[in-house]
């Protein structure tokens, strides 16, 4: 950006600030090279701006935690050949399913593993100038344990190495730790936990290499020692958290641990087809749960970022964003605060930090949406356009995600 570049002028009906601020209404905003220059409210510099005064404007949106080389298919087919992929094959499904992110206004995603770490190599190996310009955070391979649960999305632990040891390998080459700690939700007996798959100590030792190479680690979790003992370790997101309690909630306001809920995956099991009605009850019950413990966790201070699990059963990429702030409405959060959890929170989570808050100095990515805010979940089904560095794509460009050349994303 110089001095030289003109600065270009938008007028909106409504201004979602993406910092949980309240609603801004009659708002300008100024781009210049790519960044905000300016957010406030419309006044007599708003005279020449492009006008979308019957629009809300919001930052773009971001999903931290997805699995970007499965699509949500219900069919028991897909869902099996999708275990079998080549390399080759996967890539191509990671390809896919950015392009169905980024047109529903998602730019940034953390994905949390598959077996050939082929999103991994994806990012090593496409320029997202070329390809789809979503930015992707990748952690590779999750690790477990021997005999447990987590193959589909990663690697167990050799027996008898050293977890710490394992990690430390391959560290360099991604960009957060993903662990598994527990198996997953019983949709045949509620509220059931597996035990833990790693213990304090082992946990400590692998977040601590993560930690020293500047490294975030995002643990699966699910009950409650689980999940308590991810957070003694020193974990800095447990992901999923269901029936992980009240105090796990009051350990993660007081040390800072971020909380991806994931409820979308357990909604869509609560309308599938393919359950008996039993399973279906137990799903709408542990979505009501999880619900619950949003509510605690907004009272008790807990960071709480959006990532939808996409490529689970029924939860498709990009799509599943939109769901997942309407369940955190439900919970009880404003607009303002869901919104907060899609955007600066998940950034952060991300290192992301010239991302997702509209504020002056910061990236001019932003989307905008027909209606006033309390039209938003519907809209985001629709967007109006989508911005980046500060510049309008065409219906065009966005409809045909792989060819466009925005600005660089953040690393």
């Amino acid at each position: 950006m110089t001095d030289q570049d003109p600065t270009r002028w938008i007028r909106a009906g409504w201004l979602i600030d993406g910092a949980g601020q309240p609603i801004v209404r009659k708002a300008l905003i100024g781009v210049r090279g790519g960044l905000l220059v300016s957010v406030g409210t419309a006044g007599s510099a708003s005279s020449d701006a492009v006008d979308v005064s019957n629009s809300t404007l919001l930052p773009a949106l971001m999903d931290a935690h997805v699995h970007l080389v499965f699509s949500g298919s219900l069919d028991d087919r897909v869902r099996t050949a999708q275990l079998e992929y080549t390399l080759e094959a996967a890539e191509a499904a990671v390809c896919r399913h950015l392009t169905d992110q980024w047109r529903h206004g998602v730019v940034a995603v953390r994905d949390g593993g598959d077996r050939l770490g082929a999103t991994l190599h994806y990012k090593h190996t496409h320029d997202p100038f070329k390809d789809v310009p979503v930015t992707v955070k990748a952690g590779g391979w999750a690790w477990h344990a021997p005999g447990r649960y987590g193959r589909m999305l990663g690697r167990a632990v050799p027996q008898g190495a050293s977890p710490a040891e394992v990690v430390s390998a391959q560290i360099d080459a991604i960009d957060h730790l993903k662990i598994i700690q527990s198996g997953v939700n019983s949709i045949d007996r509620f509220g059931h936990a597996t035990r833990p798959q790693f213990d304090e100590n082992t946990l400590r030792a692998m977040v601590n290499v993560a930690h020293r190479a500047g490294r975030q680690v995002m643990v699966h979790a699910n009950g409650e020692l689980p999940v308590r003992l991810a957070i003694a370790a020193g974990c800095d997101s447990i992901e999923h958290g269901y029936f992980m309690g009240e105090e796990n909630l009051r350990r993660m306001a007081d040390q800072g641990v971020c909380w991806v809920p994931t409820v979308v995956p357990m909604s869509r099991l609560a309308e599938a087809f393919n359950l008996r009605t039993d399973q279906i009850d137990i799903a709408r019950r542990i979505v009501d749960h999880q619900l619950d413990q949003i509510r605690k966790a907004v009272r008790f201070g807990v960071t709480i970022a959006l990532g939808t699990d996409a490529g689970s059963q029924g939860v498709d990429h990009g799509a599943a964003v939109r769901q997942e702030l309407a369940l955190f409405m439900a919970a009880g959060m404003r607009i303002e605060q869901a919104v907060r959890c899609a955007t600066v929170c998940a950034a952060r989570l991300m290192g992301l930090t010239d991302r997702g808050e509209l504020r002056p100095g910061g990236r001019a990515d932003f989307l905008v949406v027909d209606g006033s805010p309390d039209r938003l979940i519907d809209g985001l089904a629709h967007i109006a356009s989508i911005w980046v560095g500060g510049r309008r794509l065409s219906d065009q460009e966005v409809s045909s995600a792989g060819s466009i050349h925005p600005v660089p994303p953040s690393s």
